[in-house]
């Protein structure tokens, strides 16, 4: 499994109660394009056309009104992933050698809740994923595969209470 972070993220999505894992491209994610869009067409960015959502299903702003409707047009388009597959690659690659970056493609990028209406983030690049959340919903930069965010048994970087995540981390 090669997830090419320079191009895609890893998402979770939280709807009804369930946790689906997926992969695309980083521009997919923002869930109120038009707020983006418009963020570009304040800073003098020519062209941008604020109508356009074709990359991502004619869909401007992603809520709980479509969430249904974009998670399968996601997994038709075999963007989702399997969070056993992802685990198992994981602990393949796991040595006492093991770096950041030999894991870092197979975890989590962002975490969005459409049950409690929020997107955790973190991703440091230049993409800010929480300025772009819908009305009503808060969005933060946090460490959330950390903080106990998600239940136990989507984090697959723990077992028999050691967080391999965090160990690598705190390797260098």
């Amino acid at each position: 499994m090669n997830i090419n972070k320079d191009e895609n993220i890893i998402t979770i999505i939280k709807y009804e109660g369930k946790f689906h894992w997926f992969t695309a491209f980083k521009e997919m994610w923002i869930l109120d394009r038009i707020k983006w869009i418009n963020d570009f067409v304040t800073s003098g960015v020519s062209g941008v056309n604020i109508n356009d959502h074709q990359e991502r299903y004619n869909i401007a702003i992603i809520n709980k009104n479509n969430i249904a409707d974009f998670i399968q047009h996601l997994k038709d388009d075999g963007y989702m992933l399997k969070k056993d597959e992802i685990a198992s690659e994981f602990y393949e690659r796991l040595s006492s050698k093991t770096t950041w970056w030999d894991i870092h493609d197979l975890l989590p990028d962002l975490f969005i809740d459409f049950d409690a209406l929020r997107l955790y983030s973190e991703y440091i690049e230049s993409m800010h994923y929480e300025q772009y959340v819908p009305d009503g919903w808060s969005g933060e930069l946090k460490d959330f595969c950390e903080e106990l965010i998600l239940p136990s048994n989507e984090m697959f970087w723990v077992k028999n209470g050691v967080d391999y995540r965090k160990n690598i981390i705190l390797q260098g």
